[in-house]
């Protein structure tokens, strides 16, 4: 509850003291915190945000808005992130939470749900009900809010949507249009067999649910056994009282 209202605080300061600006990129509050290793509510502005700190290194969209709740841990309240390394640190969002050893991932909120896009990290999502997926590199898929059962409602993990990735990835690249269309190309490359991985996945997906229902239905079977069992116990106890006086 602390983090959240630390949220609503910084967010009302956006809104409220719009004049205080530690560059022309972003309205930081409190102003200049990133220079600090207290919390820091970053909100971009009219260009791309970049930061490099050691090992951590991430990319906003503009009327993207962060936080830094500690050296480990950011959260990201709307817009687009993407995480190009970060190995200690975790990112929250209003529907999940992420976190990779290595490599680099994206963010995408989409107002009424998140997508949680792979390029190639060891990727662990953790969803607010608690469930925990590992996302492989080229995948991609959307967690929205908790339903009437309490569990957040999520897609299947997909093949990444190349054709919206490249326009994002282009808005936040830093470097110039050549070397954009090099990496471009090296990533096609390291992903032209993500259909058959992407098959055997989705197979591995199905036989887990099969077997995931197989064993649902044993359970039940078992229970209508052990029930029947215990009707006819009860029956024969009956029985005997009545009659065996």
């Amino acid at each position: 509850m602390k983090k959240v209202f630390q949220i609503l605080l910084f967010v009302m300061a956006f809104q409220m003291e719009v004049r205080v600006r530690a560059s022309a990129d972003t309205l930081q509050q409190p102003t200049g915190c990133l220079k600090s290793a207290d919390s820091c509510a970053i909100h971009v502005l009219n260009s791309p945000f970049h930061l490099k700190q050691e090992e951590l290194e991430l990319h906003s969209a503009e009327g993207s808005t962060l936080m830094r709740l500690s050296q480990d841990q950011w959260r990201l309240v709307k817009g687009v992130l993407w995480v190009e390394e970060a190995p200690q640190v975790a990112v929250e969002t209003p529907y999940a939470t992420a976190k990779a050893a290595h490599g680099q991932y994206w963010l995408i909120d989409r107002g009424d749900k998140l997508v949680i896009r792979n390029i190639n990290a060891d990727l662990t999502v953790v969803l607010r009900d608690g469930k925990k997926l590992e996302v492989p590199g080229g995948f991609e898929f959307w967690v929205s809010g908790i339903n009437s059962k309490g569990k957040n409602e999520y897609a299947m993990i997909q093949t990444v949507d190349m054709k919206d990735h490249l326009v994002l990835w282009n808005k936040l690249f830093k470097g110039t249009k050549e070397q954009f269309k090099t990496e471009v190309t090296e990533l096609r490359e390291n992903w032209k067999d993500l259909a058959e991985r992407g098959g055997s996945l989705y197979e591995k997906i199905a036989l887990r649910q099969i077997a995931s229902i197989q064993e649902s239905q044993r359970i039940e079977a078992e229970k209508k056994r052990q029930a029947q069992a215990e009707r006819q116990k009860t029956r024969e106890l009956m029985y005997k009282r009545a009659f065996d006086r």
